[in-house]
């Protein structure tokens, strides 16, 4: 017989294993809400000294949770997550250095006593909430640091150096600044901590910047069977950590906008640095050039006379980031000689995917000064280098000037506004592709520049094609890339030797797009439109960017993108028959292909509405108010029930007084179809036979997928009277505005 399956989760599981169960049974009785169950534990907690009645009583706490829904027993099992992730080596690193920071003598001596790591985060967990969530933005933010998800560096240059502590820093007037320049509707809040010096990290000041996220909302189902709407802000974070001998600043955050905004106010309030005459410096390095070749050339830099540059050590990620191979050599020695003579010539850092550091060491003189001088350069991963510490500006100007004749360095400028607007078309045909990597060829096609999308944020460097696929007569298929004589082109060979001609080498690049900063972006061109702005990501594929005033009513604005993908067609139609009680909005659509209405929603193409050039904005708001007011009674369902295909795969139903209903397939369209006809021929009810001939199925359930039949059932479709019929559910008409 199968042994049913215990919904008790991993680390609630490994939580009453392994924790003190006095703290075990107190965590697992906390309730952060009122949805939250009540597990009535037992009170009385056995003798710590009787190993039977504890694991007894582990195990009836076990049983006692198995008795709820995974959904009810989620709330506990997050709280578990975070516990143990700050019981773990360096979670406990973290809350010891938060910790030493905050608690007073008497805390520390009682969190001290704990028996083991789990116990004293647990018991910060308990009794000191806001310490315990510090830590956390602390550890994540070390996280961050090490593997650079969601994460931006910055350098500032200042004319000198700043003393600075947590102490030192004005703490209202910086969440003032992050107030503004974000256009939080609510206050937020900041924190700064010291943090101490590491074996990997100098001395730095944290500071945590707490905010509310857009408005939104959640259905509720209530014990009286109802359903009803929370609205609430869901909490944003922000971690930022200065290093002032770096002079750098490292922000990390789930918006590179953010990212960016809070850097600025940090220096512009703490460090007293016009940000407007000196933007901080946004540098990326592109270690990729050491895949061909670890050894560097010698380019002239005016003021400069450079004797040698050198490689002295490379290592390489093998496979995941704890995995690494480290080669250092002396400044005597060729590391490519030394490689190939001890690692083999087809050697590891030939065939590295990425170097994740590299250190040079530099020899040179000034123009006119005899002393010979040396530079050491150390890059580590793409957003940190070395060069930053020095504290002469003169080396640290020779080094960056290096670095970027060697292609290394890429640094951040901003794309100026106007810039943007010009090219809005093509930003809006490259954030609607499917895959996230694109080619040089196809940027050119567009008439982008990479180079300048790269410094602009908008695009990373991800290496050259191996292969490529040639249509010809000649050479068929695929065919694989050869270096070429001739500078700036590459040689195409078929699988048996043919020669597929030559190609622009920039062609064959490959780029991959910053999704994030392009989405960013974009909406910001956008929002100049808006009367009322409040993005929203309401799914990978669909923005709420806020509302526009038509006729005095306020109607929501929505950016959605991949409408040509049917999958996405039908998600997105689902989320926004959810939403229905915005009431009529407009869908600013990037794809040309798409349907007219998506839920209660006009879907309106952002390309066919562009303003012209001398415009302040980008798009015309006329043009827009046009569509709406045209297809405003069709998004309600129009005067009689119809199907309007957009395409040869979609449509849309329309139904006096409700929401239009997107048609993805060539069998849904069928359907409804069918029942339209059946309703307007005075005959509602269709007999199933008939409604599904030639579909290859029995049932038109079978045409939807599971949430999008659930949603339709009993309000677009529905049995008819008899047994084996359907019918077209049809309400009443809404009038359209004024």
């Amino acid at each position: 017989m199968a042994r049913k399956a215990i919904p008790v989760g991993p680390h609630t599981h490994g939580l009453i294993e392994d924790a003190r169960i006095d703290l075990a049974r107190a965590v697992l009785a906390v309730r952060e809400g009122e949805n939250e169950p009540e597990f009535n534990l037992p009170e009385e907690v056995p003798n710590p000294l009787d190993d039977e009645s504890i694991n007894a009583f582990r195990q009836e706490i076990i049983e006692i949770l198995s008795e709820f829904d995974p959904d009810e027993l989620r709330p506990a099992e997050q709280r578990c997550r975070r516990i143990r992730a700050l019981a773990d080596s360096k979670g406990i690193t973290s809350l010891t250095t938060i910790v030493d920071k905050q608690f007073s003598e008497e805390q520390v001596r009682e969190i001290n006593s704990q028996p083991d790591p789990l116990c004293r985060s647990i018991w910060a967990f308990l009794n000191a909430r806001q310490t315990f969530e510090d830590a956390e933005s602390f550890h994540f933010a070390r996280q961050f640091r090490d593997y650079g998800k969601l994460y931006d560096a910055f350098e500032v240059e200042l004319e000198k150096a700043v003393a600075l502590d947590s102490g030192s820093i004005d703490e209202m007037a910086l969440a003032a600044k992050i107030t503004k320049v974000l256009e939080l509707k609510t206050n937020c809040t900041v924190k700064a901590l010291d943090l101490p010096a590491t074996t990997a990290h100098p001395a730095s000041i944290m500071l945590i910047v707490r905010h509310g996220g857009p408005l939104s909302s959640v259905y509720d189902h209530r014990d009286d069977g109802r359903r009803g709407t929370i609205y609430f802000r869901p909490p944003n974070e922000a971690t930022l950590i200065y290093t002032p001998s770096m002079r750098q600043i490292e922000v990390c955050a789930d918006s590179p906008v953010v990212r960016q905004e809070v850097a600025g106010s940090f220096a512009e309030i703490a460090l007293g640095h016009d940000v407007s005459q000196k933007p901080l410096t946004w540098k990326r390095y592109n270690l990729s050039r050491f895949r061909s070749s670890l050894r560097l050339d010698v380019p002239r830099i005016d003021g400069y006379e450079i004797k040698f540059a050198r490689v002295l050590e490379a290592e390489v990620r093998l496979g995941t980031w704890s995995r690494k191979l480290l080669l250092k050599v002396a400044v005597d020695d060729d590391i490519v000689d030394v490689a190939d003579r001890y690692l083999r010539p087809n050697n590891i850092f030939r065939r590295a995917d990425g170097f994740s550091r590299i250190g040079i060491a530099i020899s040179y003189n000034r123009v006119g000064d005899e002393k010979e001088r040396t530079l050491n350069i150390t890059i580590s991963g793409t957003k940190s280098c070395n060069l930053q510490s020095n504290k002469d500006p003169e080396e640290r100007n020779l080094g960056f000037a290096l670095l970027d004749a060697w292609g290394i360095l890429s640094a951040f400028q901003q794309i100026d506004p106007n810039d943007l607007r010009a090219m809005f078309p093509q930003l809006i045909d490259l954030h609607d592709r499917t895959e996230d990597e694109v080619s040089g060829a196809y940027l050119r096609e567009l008439g982008l520049d990479p180079d300048r999308l790269i410094q602009g944020g908008l695009l990373e460097r991800r290496g050259r094609q191996d292969v490529v696929l040639i249509d010809d007569d000649d050479v068929g298929g695929e065919a694989v890339i050869k270096p070429s004589a001739r500078e700036g082109m590459v040689r195409t060979e078929g699988a048996f030797g043919e020669d597929g001609g030559e190609r622009p080498a920039s062609d064959l690049e490959m780029y991959e797009i910053n999704r994030q900063w392009l989405h960013e972006t974009v909406v910001l061109l956008i929002k100049p439109l808006l009367t009322k702005r409040a993005s929203q990501i309401l799914d990978p594929d669909l923005t709420l960017l806020g509302a526009m005033q038509i006729g005095g009513a306020e109607v929501p604005v929505y950016f959605g993108r991949r409408l040509y993908d049917l999958k996405t067609l039908e998600r997105l139609d689902l989320a926004l028959r959810a939403r229905n009680q915005a009431g009529v909005g407009i869908v600013l659509a990037a794809s040309t292909e798409m349907p007219s209405h998506l839920g209660p929603n006009v879907v309106v193409p952002l390309l066919s509405n562009l303003s012209p050039e001398e415009a302040e904005i980008v798009l015309a708001r006329d043009g827009l108010e046009l569509a709406f007011r045209n297809n405003f009674s069709l998004a309600r369902g129009g005067a009689t029930p119809q199907v309007l295909r957009s395409g040869k795969q979609s449509a849309t139903l329309h139904v006096p007084g409700k929401d239009a209903l997107a048609l993805v397939g060539a069998d849904q369209i069928t359907i409804f179809e069918r029942l339209v006809d059946a309703n307007k021929a005075g005959s509602p009810d269709k007999q199933v036979k008939e409604l599904m001939d030639g579909l290859g199925s029995r049932s038109p359930q079978q045409a939807f997928r599971k949430a999008a039949w659930e949603s339709i059932l009993n309000n677009y479709i529905s049995k008819g009277a008899k047994r084996g019929y359907w019918r077209l559910v049809v309400d009443t008409p809404i009038e359209a505005p004024v």
